[in-house]
């Protein structure tokens, strides 16, 4: 199991002080760099050494937009294709949907559009796979969005498009919130390649687990032993002011996690 950091360029340094196995950073925010600065960044992550294994909201689209009426999907491709290529460059190996409000669906009737989020589902994939990288699928609780709230949607809409690189991912906090069984980390096991874990009880704070919290965090561990889950898990909080001590809180927590793998 490799744990992961979530954070922004600025704080990439003190993600890996802090003493992540990987970083987990904006797409959008890297896809925005100047051609000078871009460089400068990725001469850093060959001196610092810390991994950035995963890109996260792939899009900086905040309003509804795949939903709406006329939206066509191929109109991304151009920014798709910039972005995933930088992401390849930093070694980023999957890419994350999230987008809650981008795919925010206006009323009832927008479903009627499916058809071409899906389209958008495997332009995003192929792009993704031609820069050597998987494309994830996050399922967001009801608070986040009102479209793919459960691992089991995600793969329904997965099944649809055919693209053998697009996979789902599992956030304890959208479980919860989408009073989803923790039973489907095994169920769906093929299809989950990434996790996210934090406090998942608080909105919309996003604390760091610790032992103070209170949470039993043994169900979902215990759930994920049992599925046989064994690759990246990112630690998505708010920005902690002392990242070595959120991330040491963290491992405390989730130390059943690593003892048993």
């Amino acid at each position: 199991m490799k744990l992961g950091g979530f954070g922004l360029i600025e704080h990439y340094e003190a993600i890996n002080a802090a003493g992540y196995d990987y970083a987990e950073l904006d797409m959008p925010e890297i896809e925005a760099l100047s051609n000078e600065d871009f460089a400068q960044f990725k001469d850093k992550t060959v001196s610092v050494g810390l991994p950035i294994l995963t890109g996260a909201r792939i899009l900086p689209i905040v309003t509804p937009t795949f939903f709406i009426d006329g939206f066509k999907p191929a109109v991304l491709a151009p920014y798709l294709r910039r972005s995933c290529k930088r992401a390849a460059e930093l070694g980023i190996k999957k890419v994350i949907l999230g987008n809650g409000k981008a795919r925010y669906l206006p009323t009832p009737d927008s479903i009627k559009n499916e058809s071409a989020f899906i389209k958008l589902l495997c332009i995003m994939s192929k792009i993704a796979g031609d820069n050597g990288q998987e494309m994830i699928l996050e399922p967001l609780g009801p608070k986040y969005s009102n479209y793919i709230n459960t691992i089991e949607e995600a793969v329904n809409i997965i099944d649809k498009t055919n693209m053998s690189n697009l996979f789902v991912m599992a956030d304890l906090r959208h479980m919860i919130w989408s009073k989803e069984s923790l039973e489907d980390l095994s169920t769906y096991a093929k299809y989950i390649h990434h996790i996210h874990v934090d406090y998942p009880l608080s909105f919309p704070e996003r604390g760091y687990p610790c032992s103070a919290d209170g949470y039993d965090y043994g169900k979902f561990v215990n759930e994920l032993i049992k599925s046989g889950y064994n690759d990246t898990l990112t630690i998505e909080a708010d920005f902690p002011k002392d990242w070595k001590t959120a991330h040491n809180g963290a491992t405390e927590v989730l130390k059943e996690l690593f003892k048993k793998q």
